[in-house]
């Protein structure tokens, strides 16, 4: 190994002891967070969703239910469905809309008036 290498490398190694100092101390964040698996955590289930809860949630928001259907990227007789209670929100459904719910501004972005360009309705 050259003289020039192992000064880089010496360097390097210097400045990660340092780093791992630092993030000890908790004066640095870590640059990766451990990743967590179903040994480390619980998984909160989303709500049910029954047809007066989604009615009420697409209303909230102000939308129709074709922009409803298309702000969640799901045809409008799924939507329709929800809404009647002829068809019941599970798996993914039940997540997106509890994400809808909790965080209106995130589906609301996505719903632009087309009276002008780029802006969004809200």
């Amino acid at each position: 190994m050259s003289e020039g290498r192992k000064r880089r490398v010496a360097a390097l190694l210097l400045e990660s002891m340092s780093q791992a100092v630092a993030i000890e101390a908790g004066t640095l964040p870590p640059a990766r967070r451990h990743r967590l698996t179903v040994r480390d955590v619980a998984v909160t289930p989303p709500p049910r969703y029954e047809s007066a809860r989604v009615r009420s949630l697409r209303v909230g928001l102000g939308l129709s239910q074709p922009v409803f259907a298309q702000a969640l990227n799901v045809s409008v007789g799924t939507v329709r469905g929800w809404g009647q209670g002829v068809r019941v929100p599970d798996g993914p459904s039940q997540r997106l809309l509890e994400i809808a719910e909790r965080y209106p501004q995130a589906v609301l972005e996505a719903v632009h008036n087309s009276t002008g360009p780029g802006s969004t309705v809200a």
